[in-house]
């Protein structure tokens, strides 16, 4: 199992309670967080211009889960926190980013595709269980190579 991934897929976040305890899982693990920009980024909105500070690397990266044009990543300060939480995820959809996704030690944990409204985490079978025990509606795992 060395190299692998187990992700599961859910298409079911509508409500901002589900999106909010599911931020609170993962943010409590990541130290970094990206997306990908939909619009210019040399003219950000000013409450993306505000996290310029926490920016750690702008461009294309081929290996994030679903990589679209160019992306931003931040160190996960408060303020990116504070931002992230503020948004419900129906926001995250055609906004200037979009496409979350949280990374621990590089590696992808909770990544979204927001216009296909999917949203994979990184979970074991017993979290996914609990998950789903809370009225979430996450699929099998599926193994996905580093």
């Amino acid at each position: 199992m060395k190299n692998k991934k187990r992700f599961a897929l859910s298409e079911s976040i509508a409500d901002n309670q589900k999106w909010l305890i599911l931020l609170n899982i993962y943010l409590e693990q990541a130290d970094f967080a990206e997306f990908n920009v939909l619009y210019d980024p040399s003219n950000l909105l000013p409450e993306l211009e505000a996290l310029e500070q926490d920016l750690v690397e702008a461009g294309k990266r081929n290996d994030k889960f679903y990589a679209s044009g160019t992306s931003r990543k931040y160190r996960l300060s408060s303020r990116v926190k504070d931002l992230i939480l503020s948004k419900p995820y129906n926001a995250w959809r055609n906004y200037q980013f979009e496409d979350l996704s949280l990374l621990k030690d590089g590696m992808e944990i909770l990544a979204t595709i927001t216009h296909e409204n999917y949203i994979f985490a990184r979970m074991s079978e017993q979290e996914r269980a609990e998950l789903n025990g809370q009225g979430f509606e996450f699929g099998a795992l599926q193994e996905i190579k580093e």
